[in-house]
């Protein structure tokens, strides 16, 4: 192998609860995607259609598809036990194109202007207050990567990406209380990825409204979850399987946002942080300057918490970020069905 060179996971197909709408013009004369977000979930493979955007993958979303025609539910399999290997979590803030700022609440690493290095720097600031106003917000980013179960090709993995809160938040405490009940195996346990309506407050307004959120749940009593638990940690000793060492491995190849590829910034930019990208409209006209900084100063809102597993009353608090970042409808519709699910005894 090249020395220095690290793998990452290869990337099978993306889940998504939204999309790029049709361009808006701002008044400044400024050309922008405004995000579409889906009362349904998307999985897509990594190739692109003309306009840049990801190609639905039709076949396998065939097989998930219910008779109301609305993916609302996918059954996934996680590939480990530790949470924030399954689910990474960040502060990120992108200027542009371009990831700007990413923390974990405690340090972050920031684009210098002087160098175009990253430095690092205190976290969080105040551009994490619900309240900011600036086009460089702060959000929450966290990632999800899967297995899908039903593909009869293994190689990759499907990548969620949000900037809710609540999503963020509800996968946290379902993966925490899930591996509390088996005490401690995640990976191989059957899963459902599943999308469902909240009632939220906007902390701007104070008025409610409808979002949706995604969160991760085991079809099946309580005593058969610690049973699959206790099964598979089994196994594991008389294969002499060493989960520590495979996980050592996989935090090797985990990257922080602003460590990504460049088309990935792009994409991540576009699709949750579209009011700081704007794309120039056929008209000469001066580059647009970047967004001007705002202060630095190291000020946690007190209304924010850095989400965590280990914060399990995070999840009894009812809280929005950015209402851009969640699903909106004005009318409540109804909840995906929850009778009839098949209870799958196949182990991973």
């Amino acid at each position: 192998m090249i020395k220095n060179l690290i793998p990452r996971l290869a990337e099978r197909g993306r889940i998504k609860i939204g999309e790029k709408g049709e361009m808006k013009t701002s008044s400044q004369g400024k050309q922008f995607a405004q995000p579409k977000k889906l009362d349904h979930m998307l999985i897509t493979t990594m190739q692109r259609d003309a306009a840049g955007r990801l190609i639905p993958d039709t076949l396998l979303m065939a097989r998930l598809k219910p008779e109301d025609g609305k993916i609302t539910e996918i059954p996934i399999r996680l590939l480990y036990d530790d949470i924030d290997l399954n689910f990474l979590t960040r502060y990120a803030c992108y200027r542009s194109t371009r990831c700007w700022c990413s923390g974990d609440g405690e340090a972050a690493q920031r684009l210098t202007g002087a160098n175009g290095k990253y430095q690092e720097v205190p976290c969080p600031c105040e551009r994490q207050d619900p309240l900011y106003q600036g086009q460089d917000k702060c959000k929450i980013l966290g990632t999800l990567q899967v297995l899908i179960e039903g593909v009869d090709r293994i190689g990759g993995v499907w990548k969620f990406r949000t900037t809710s809160w609540n999503t963020v938040n509800a996968i946290l405490s379902s993966l925490a209380l899930i591996k509390t009940i088996t005490g401690g195996p995640l990976a191989g346990i059957p899963l459902w990825m599943v999308m469902s309506p909240k009632t939220v407050t906007v902390p701007t307004s104070g008025q409610n409204m409808v979002v949706f959120i995604i969160s991760l749940e085991y079809r099946g009593p309580e005593n058969e979850l610690a049973e699959l638990g206790y099964e598979r940690a089994r196994q594991r000793m008389e294969h002499k399987i060493r989960m520590d060492l495979i996980e050592d491995q996989a935090r090797k190849l985990v990257v922080a946002p602003h460590e990504e590829p460049t088309q990935e910034q792009v994409e991540t930019a576009e699709e949750f942080y579209p009011e700081g990208v704007v794309v120039e409209t056929a008209s000469p006209g001066p580059t647009p300057a970047s967004p001007g900084p705002a202060q630095d100063k190291k000020r946690a809102p007190a209304a924010l918490s850095t989400a965590s597993a280990q914060d399990h009353s995070a999840a009894a608090r009812t809280r929005s970020q950015d209402p851009t970042d969640e699903m909106k409808v004005a009318v409540l519709p109804p909840a995906p069905k929850g009778s009839g699910r098949q209870t799958r005894k196949s182990l991973f």
